[in-house]
């Protein structure tokens, strides 16, 4: 839904990476505490130089199906089982391709890590859970070409805004495979992810009060099914009633004036977790859907904190 946005603040963290380490240059890392509320600000720590050139090809089948293609990028040169992450776009589950998250995709590679940005089956044409069955492949098919690509498969962590931000949070909170029709490829991978960052995605599709731009969301994703009248598919596709101790930890990211996904829905995810005692941070921001509504040097900062949190998680045991 703002594609423009998203290639403007990639462009925002790859030139402001070099001033952030400026402003932050011997800094010390700060923790936060699990279920903390960051305000937005500057980021807590530098980022490091590229240490890579990164490859990219990008159209690489992850599945039988047309939509199922990936943009692998991965940091030429580099040796060992490498962190991975899963980038999924946006775009009320209805518009938007993999390319959105080109850059960002280049920009984990150039750091030392396998990176993939999925396209998947979108809506009208394809209805729930079509969307999910298709970001579980992925994972497994990552998991299943570890060894080719170098992978780590114990560390693969999921990133998505807005709709893929709703599809990261399913990689984060289940740990089976949903049924589908590709359920049964690779069915011998795990389709879980091991840390999330989700960025102002729904989790509670189950609202009674759903603002306009999930009406219309919800009718292409459900195939004109309603809440009173199908209510199991709304509840199934609510990665908010799938929480449990086995979560992965999360990072949120949420405009406090979102007008599109309320953040009332990040704050129930933030509760959910940490009633299960799993690791998870909010960042609000004063803005609405999309990073809209703040500064670029605030959608910099935004972006350094998310990356260092992928980072830190997926180096933390190696």
């Amino acid at each position: 839904m703002a594609s423009r946005r998203r290639q403007g603040w990639l462009i925002a963290l790859v030139v402001g990476v070099a001033l952030a380490m400026v402003a932050c240059g011997g800094s010390s890392s700060t923790s936060t505490p699990t279920g903390s509320v960051n305000p937005t600000g500057t980021p807590s720590s530098s980022v490091p130089p590229a240490r890579f050139h990164p490859v990219v090809q990008p159209n690489v089948a992850y599945g039988p199906l047309p939509a199922e293609t990936l943009g692998l990028c991965t940091p030429q040169g580099a040796t060992g089982a490498l962190p991975g992450v899963i980038l999924i776009h946006g775009g009320a589950w209805m518009v938007g391709d993999k390319k959105q998250y080109a850059q960002l995709c280049t920009f984990f590679a150039a750091h030392g890590f396998v990176a993939a940005s999925i396209d998947y089956r979108l809506a009208p044409a394809n209805i729930w859970p079509a969307q999910l069955v298709d970001a579980q492949l992925a994972v497994r098919w990552l998991r299943a070409h570890a060894a080719q690509i170098h992978l780590d498969p114990q560390r693969l962590c999921g990133w998505g805004d807005s709709a893929g931000g709703h599809l990261a949070v399913f990689l984060g909170v289940l740990k089976t495979i949903h049924a589908g029709d590709e359920a049964g490829l690779y069915a011998d991978q795990s389709p879980h992810t091991t840390c999330v960052v989700d960025e102002y995605g729904p989790t509670d599709l189950t609202i009674t009060t759903p603002t306009p731009g999930m009406i219309q969301a919800f009718n292409a994703l459900f195939g004109g099914a309603t809440l009173t009248g199908d209510p199991a598919i709304y509840h199934d596709a609510s990665p908010l009633f799938a929480v449990s101790s086995q979560s992965a930890p999360t990072l949120i990211i949420h405009g406090t004036n979102d007008m599109t996904v309320p953040f009332a829905q990040s704050q129930a995810l933030q509760s959910a977790l940490q009633n299960v005692h799993v690791s998870v941070q909010l960042i609000p921001y004063t803005g609405g859907h999309g990073l809209s509504g703040i500064t670029a040097s605030q959608r910099t900062a935004l972006r350094v904190d998310a990356f260092l949190y992928v980072s830190q998680q997926e180096h933390a045991g190696g």
